[in-house]
């Protein structure tokens, strides 16, 4: 199979044509990028779902703040301890039969949490809901980045990943609305089903044939291991300035909203008195803007970077930048409700439009080969840096200090870090996507 496609087969955009072509076809790969989309709007609903519950599950077992931010952080830390071993699956074996069985996984584990009697069983559930959902996202990136032509690619990627914030308002309100009526134990229950009927219908969808870096001497390429295939791609990640740079900055984002939607029905209830099913609502409506602001923000990158390189990464810095003055706003200086909504609202659509520029970058500097092992290590980052500490910090903070402190200091500080580790990344950007060939990929 050959590798590297000729430098003149190119088109006006300087777009390989091998990177201009749907991989299995349009309507085959729409298929699966649809049932990959489903599946993580039922990850993120299986995930974000104890959100909503939260007020419950602390008046029938009286959690302090900093307990309830650990049931994020155990789930998270449980994707970040599974990640890697998941990921050699993935690269070995199959994108999707692999994304498929942890669809699966997740979705019992899940409803396992309805029969906690309590914390420590239920922390437990989580923890395992969290390995279900290990190395799930980098699969699916790695599908996506292969199976869409180029000019499309932040595109797709914005869509896929606006499957998270619908998943979310799924889960939350969602899950409040069962807790309210029926008790918090039957939505973690019913939440569950779903999502395991995609991953079983996502088991016998077509992935693409895995290819070896090729080798540095020749140009041709040499029969290899699969570890040493590892070990040149990791080698590769880590001599990269600007994909280092932007998993970091993923991490600091990650930092900075997963507290205030973790927290927020809990603050709107608290500070406002808004009643909890009101509360989860809001929330969810504010999970919402997600779904046009993302795939949004894709298109008009895509569009911008057929004219200059680097403009999705100025674009979201710009983006980033806005949506951390507002969240500082909000906390910090706003005390009327809707105007504080309303300030939340439009920080949370400007983060979500800038998303899918950084994470086309994890998938852009790295070879095909290295694709799940670059989304892998950015998951991890984003969450080892991010999701884990995030709710339990803001937990302590709010223990100390008080809830809005915790949402004031935390988004700020960590989105300020986003953007200087952003910016920072365009110094190099250019410089490493040139060290990155031009790749055939075929449908298995």
């Amino acid at each position: 199979m050959s590798n590297t496609a000729s430098a003149s087969n190119e088109n006006q955009a300087g777009i390989p044509a091998a990177d201009d072509r749907y991989l299995f076809g349009k309507p085959g790969t729409l298929w699966v990028f649809s049932l990959l989309c489903l599946l993580m709007v039922f990850d993120f609903a299986d995930r974000l779902i104890i959100a909503g519950l939260l007020p419950y599950i602390k008046a029938e077992w009286g959690l302090s703040d900093a307990q309830s931010g650990l049931l994020s952080s155990l789930l998270t830390l449980g994707m970040v301890l599974f990640a890697f071993p998941v990921s050699i699956a993935i690269d070995r074996w199959s994108r999707i039969k692999t994304a498929s069985l942890m669809g699966i996984f997740w979705g019992f584990a899940s409803a396992s949490g309805a029969f906690a009697q309590n914390f420590g069983q239920l922390a437990a559930s989580r923890a395992l809901v969290g390995a279900g959902e290990a190395a799930y996202a980098p699969a699916s990136y790695a599908w996506i980045s292969a199976a869409f032509p180029r000019r499309r690619l932040q595109l797709a990627l914005g869509v896929f990943s606006a499957s998270q914030p619908i998943g979310m308002a799924l889960g939350i309100a969602l899950g409040g609305f069962i807790a309210a009526h029926y008790g918090w134990r039957h939505a973690l229950g019913l939440l569950a089903i779903p999502g395991i009927l995609v991953a079983i219908a996502l088991y016998r969808c077509r992935d693409y044939r895995n290819i070896q870096p090729e080798a540095q001497a020749s140009g041709e390429e040499k029969p290899v291991s699969h570890w040493q295939v590892i070990r040149h791609n990791w080698s590769k990640i880590v001599r990269t300035p600007s994909l280092l740079l932007a998993y970091l900055s993923g991490a600091m984002a990650t930092l900075q909203w997963v507290p205030i939607i973790f927290f927020l029905p809990t603050y709107l209830n608290r500070i406002h008195g808004i009643p909890l099913q009101q509360a989860s609502l809001m929330t969810s409506g504010l999970l919402l803007v997600g779904v046009v602001a993302i795939p949004l923000g894709g298109w008009i990158m895509d569009t911008l970077t057929r004219r200059h390189r680097n403009a999705k990464i100025y674009f979201s810095t710009i983006a980033f930048a806005l949506s951390t003055l507002l969240y500082g706003l909000a906390f910090g200086l706003v005390q009327d409700a809707h105007t504080q909504y309303l300030l939340i609202l439009t920080a949370s659509f400007s983060a979500a439009v800038s998303g899918s520029g950084p994470l086309s970058m994890t998938q852009e500097l790295a070879h095909p080969s290295g694709r799940a092992l670059s989304g892998t290590t950015s998951v991890v980052t984003l969450h080892l840096l991010g999701s884990v500490p995030g709710p339990f910090l803001a937990g302590l903070l709010s223990d100390y200090y008080g809830l809005g402190q915790a949402l004031f200091i935390l988004p700020v500080v960590s989105g300020t870090l986003a953007v200087i580790l952003l910016a920072t990344a365009l110094r190099h950007y250019q410089n490493d996507l040139g060290k990155v060939g031009s790749y055939r990929l075929e449908a298995g």
